[in-house]
Parts: C-alpha cells; sequence; structure tokens
C-alpha cells in the first residue's frame, strides 16, 4: 500500500476525517494525553481532519493537547462515567468520517462495552479497536464476524484478555507464537489483528506478516496511542481517494512507519528519553 498523492488543489476534506474515541475522568482517573496523542499522530500521517469524542469535562484538556482537533462531547453520569447516550453520540460521529479509532483512554466502563459493541456490530467505516476497547471486547458476545472492518491493536497483555475470553492460546513473547496466537485470532474474529510488541505481528484471516524493524525506543507511554492514529489516518486517506481500503496493507504500513520514525530518533539520540508527543510528530517524516 501506497498513501494516495496529495493533489495540488486538495483541502482537507480530499484527505479524510479520522473519528477518535477516547479520554476519561472517573472518581481518581483522569486521561486526556492518549486520544490527543492518537490526533496528533493521525494529522502528521497526512489525513485533512481529525475529531475527537471524549468526555465533556476534559474535552477541553484534550483540545489543548491538540490544537488542530476539534471535540465531540461525550455525556457523563454523576461519577465521570460515560452516559448511556454517549452511544447515540458516536453513532453520530461514525457518519461523519473515514475511519475511527477507539480506545485511547477510554475506561472499561458499562457504557464503554456498549460502545464498543455498537460499533463492533453495526456497518460503517474501518474501526481500530486499541487499548481500554479492547478489554471491552473481551466482555461481549463475539460469535458473529463484524459488520465493517476491524483492526485489534493489542500488546500481549491485551491480547491475553481476548485469548482467554475466547478460550484461545495465550502466546508467549516469542515471534513464533505470537505469529500463531495472531492468526488464530484473525481467523476467530474475522478482523486483522496486530500484535505489538518486538516484531510486530499482523495478521488476517489467510495470513501474517512479521515487521523486522523497530527497538526499544519505542517502549515509551503513549507509543500504541501514536500507531494507532498513524492506522487510523492512513485509512482515512484511502478511502477519501475514492479507492478500495486495504487494511492488512494499511496495518502493515502503519507498523513499518511508526517503527521507522523512532528509528530516525534512535539514530539522534540513542534508545532513552523518545517522548510519544515527538514520535507522533516523526511519523510524516518516516514516509
Amino acid at each position: 500500500m501506497e498513501i494516495p498523492e496529495r493533489p495540488a488543489d486538495g483541502h482537507k476534506g480530499t484527505f479524510g476525517t479520522v473519528g477518535i474515541v477516547g479520554g476519561q475522568d472517573t472518581m481518581g482517573l483522569t486521561m486526556v494525553g492518549a486520544p490527543a496523542l492518537a490526533a496528533r499522530a493521525a494529522l502528521r500521517i497526512g489525513c485533512g481532519r481529525v475529531m475527537i469524542a471524549s468526555p465533556r469535562s476534559v474535552m477541553p484538556a484534550v483540545l489543548g493537547a491538540c490544537l488542530s482537533a476539534t471535540g465531540v462531547s461525550l455525556p457523563q453520569d454523576e461519577s465521570g462515567e460515560l452516559a448511556k447516550a454517549a452511544v447515540e453520540h458516536v453513532a453520530t460521529l461514525d457518519g461523519l468520517v473515514q475511519a475511527i479509532a477507539v480506545g485511547p483512554g477510554l475506561g472499561r466502563g458499562a457504557a464503554s462495552a456498549r460502545l464498543v459493541s455498537h460499533l463492533f456490530t453495526t456497518s460503517g467505516p474501518p474501526l481500530v479497536l486499541d487499548a481500554d476497547a479492547l478489554h471491552c471486547l473481551a466482555t461481549l458476545n463475539l460469535s458473529s464476524p463484524p459488520n465493517r472492518s476491524v483492526i485489534v491493536t493489542p500488546h500481549l497483555g491485551e491480547f491475553a484478555v481476548l485469548a482467554r475470553a475466547l478460550g484461545l492460546p495465550v502466546p508467549n513473547a516469542e515471534v513464533a507464537s505470537r505469529q500463531g496466537a495472531a492468526c488464530m485470532l484473525a481467523e476467530r474474529l474475522g478482523v486483522v489483528v496486530v500484535l505489538k510488541g518486538h516484531g510486530t505481528v499482523v495478521a488476517d484471516g489467510s495470513g501474517e506478516w512479521t515487521c523486522d524493524e523497530g527497538g526499544v525506543e519505542l517502549a515509551v507511554p503513549g507509543s500504541g496511542d501514536v500507531l494507532t492514529g498513524v492506522l487510523a489516518g492512513l485509512l482515512a486517506q484511502s478511502a477519501a481517494s475514492g479507492g478500495r481500503v486495504d487494511v492488512t496493507a494499511a496495518s502493515q504500513l502503519a507498523v513499518t512507519l511508526h517503527a521507522r520514525a523512532g528509528a530516525r530518533w534512535r539514530d539522534e539520540h540513542g534508545t532513552r528519553g523518545l517522548l510519544a508527543e515527538e514520535l507522533a510528530n516523526l511519523v510524516g517524516f518516516s514516509v
């Protein structure tokens, strides 16, 4: 897959819109950075617009961390958890974008699970599920495949949660173990699996691919949120160009560009000290 060319007469609508659903503000836990990091990465990789859906109480902080994004405020209950009506707000967002990413900093409450269930079972643009959305996914009845293209992006711990819920083997850190497990999960759910780690594995129902790039500099908080944004940004641009969206190829390209952005940092600074916002700023230069 190649990122579509940017025509000279293009405008921000030409390059696709990404929706990102994440962030939380419950009693004792506030998370605003994760959706902002994903948004920054989506914009750096070239999508035209990003709309972030976050709880109303943290929406100003989220947008303050990514000034180029716009916001959709989600209603909350008395404890700060997402209210039931949040699903309706996200359903509206789903009709305005070319790709949607759910999970960065989202939380694992009942409303989050309802939101993930709605998106997994309805038709719409490609859906990337990461972080807390994967824990929510593991609580659902997953007897039927999704009604849209879905990419799940677990690290080993999140993969183990899904695998145990489905009665599948839990892999170890060895590449061969992760390759086999990713293929089984992809076939079982009818999704593309991006199993993150040293030698990230991308698997769909017909095979697997393993990235031979990337290093320990990527092992920092927020690195996965950046990958989620890169992937959503690639999917949105591909969809906006009018061509067929190859979610497997987009996943492979996102993993590669994410790894090369880290390598760019490593070449200049070594393996320590990379911040996720710096990684997000570098992904556009790794194309």
